[in-house]
């Protein structure tokens, strides 16, 4: 069982704690979340379980049907494509302020964080360092409401960069350091177009992913 301090079997705590876990992927897509068996896992009661999951629902990261249990949302083919849509959207304008406002000290700070993700030697260590490379954009950019809605949507694909695996990592490093390359040169619309490439290139590479993985259970039935 997850031990907790006292003061994270608030709402709040469990609320983090409870998305941490489906994001880990220690609740996998598809996974029941049981209220009895939640509240033995966080050591709390009923109704901050429910609370919690009601939240989660409210941010697409579970389903709850009429007379049904929840469970962890499945990335399917129409999730992706409109979280990539309004990824998209939102990392534009993102990646355009932070080129128009980022210092050289800024920009270095980004670079530190991609030789990280060079350096990684799991899967979790890159997703890690991968965040805090776009937390930086977002940081910079100063738009917390453009990054909380970015923030609050695009962990949905987490579940299914685990299940599937990421797309080419090399590919993903040689797309951020030319991101880099044009917010040291000051280009702003090349980062934006480097952005929503990488963008298409990860919704190309998932897609793909899932209509394997439905024909290959199509021919298994």
């Amino acid at each position: 069982m997850v031990k907790h301090q006292r003061d994270e079997l608030t709402y709040q705590g469990l609320l983090m704690v409870l998305r941490a876990d489906i994001r880990s992927g220690h609740f996998p897509p598809g996974a029941r979340l049981k209220v009895a068996e939640l509240t033995k896992r966080y050591n709390t009661s009923a109704m901050p379980v429910r609370q919690a999951l009601v939240e989660l629902q409210s941010q697409g990261i579970i389903s709850i049907p009429a007379n049904r249990g929840a469970s962890v949302r499945i990335v399917d083919e129409e999730l992706l494509n409109n979280l990539c849509d309004l990824r998209k959207v939102l990392l534009s304008l993102l990646v355009r302020r932070f080129v128009e406002r980022a210092t050289s000290a800024d920009i270095d700070q980004l670079e530190r964080f991609e030789d990280a993700m060079d350096r990684a030697e799991t899967i979790e260590q890159h997703r890690i360092a991968n965040d805090l490379f776009f937390e930086q954009i977002d940081d910079v950019a100063g738009n917390p409401e453009a990054s909380d809605a970015l923030n609050r949507t695009w962990p949905l694909i987490t579940p299914a960069a685990r299940h599937f695996g990421p797309r080419d990592l090399g590919a993903i490093s040689r797309g951020h350091r030319a991101l880099i390359a044009a917010a040291r040169a000051g280009d702003a619309d090349e980062a934006v177009r480097l952005a929503l490439e990488a963008v298409d290139a990860t919704r190309e590479w998932f897609v793909g992913q899932i209509k394997a993985e439905k024909a290959a259970e199509a021919v298994g039935r």
